[in-house]
């Protein structure tokens, strides 16, 4: 593939520490844009941000924002020229939540769209649970505006999830303008999402994770694999994508293999340059 981005949630501990110095790192590697993560622009301001994005030559294709919070964020978007903004994840258990969910999709949607941003939403593993239009991500897509919702689809969760990811992309073609480039090497079926809300917390307010759970999560993240070296067949997947609307490719790691973050990325990309 020619345009190879990176969501930065891959290295976001190198971000925190030196944001630019990261971005640099991206652009050596071979990446030829980012994904933004919650948020994150490293302090800058837009017109700051831009500046370093055009010398690095990376392109600034898209930013994972909570719905409740995209609002403001979108004239930050705008300025630095981010064209998708994608709501990283949402709980939901059974079909009336998923409903209820779309037609805020479609809400934040419309907003986004009246400024010329397209909106989104990214998947994980539970949205494939059973739901009376086949799974919840059947109800979210059934029950959303294609003219002002599109999807992101992360095809290591899917996958994982259980999800026949290309005959689910043919299913709905045109809806994934986005995939997220993730290997997997586990088919565990769709999980209902964790409700960190129900955990004590401390005195900051802060939601304290019992040992076992964050083992459990651990463990999962081991799931994220070599790109290639999983149980997807990416080459299937890519012209599947491709033939069905799909416009980019984003890599996003959530385990160090390697024991070194930056070579497992600079794999991920060599890989995707090759596919």
């Amino acid at each position: 593939m020619e345009k190879r981005y990176i969501q930065l949630y891959s290295i976001k501990e190198d971000t925190a520490k030196d944001f630019i110095g990261a971005l640099k790192c991206v652009a050596g590697i071979g990446y030829t844009g980012v994904e933004f993560a919650a948020g994150n622009y490293g302090g800058f301001k837009a017109g700051e941000l831009k500046k370093v994005l055009e010398e690095l030559n990376l392109e600034p294709l898209s930013t994972h924002i909570m719905s409740n919070h995209v609002a403001e964020h979108v004239d930050f978007a705008l300025e630095l020229g981010i064209k998708y903004i994608i709501d990283p994840m949402a709980n939901m258990g059974n079909y009336e939540e998923a409903a209820a969910f779309a037609k805020k999709l479609n809400a934040t949607g419309k907003i986004c769209k009246d400024k010329g941003i397209v909106f989104g939403y990214h998947n994980h593993r539970h949205e494939f649970l059973e739901s009376k239009d086949g799974t919840l991500m059947d109800t979210l897509l059934v029950n959303t505006d294609p003219e002002l919702v599109c999807f992101q689809l992360d095809v290591g969760w899917a996958t994982c999830a259980g999800c026949d990811v290309p005959e689910f992309i043919r299913k709905h073609t045109g809806r994934f303008k986005l995939i997220h480039f993730k290997e997997c090497s586990k088919v565990a079926g769709p999980e209902q999402m964790l409700d960190f809300g129900k955990f004590p917390k401390d005195e900051n307010g802060r939601p304290q994770v019992p040992p076992d759970v964050i083992k459990k999560f651990q463990e999962q993240n081991k799931w994220n694999v070599a790109a290639g070296k999983g149980v997807i067949n990416w080459p299937v997947v890519r012209d599947a994508a491709l033939t069905h609307g799909a416009e980019a490719f984003i890599v996003e790691r959530e385990y160090d293999y390697a024991g070194d973050m930056f070579k497992c990325i600079e794999e991920d990309c060599a890989y995707l340059k090759s596919l």
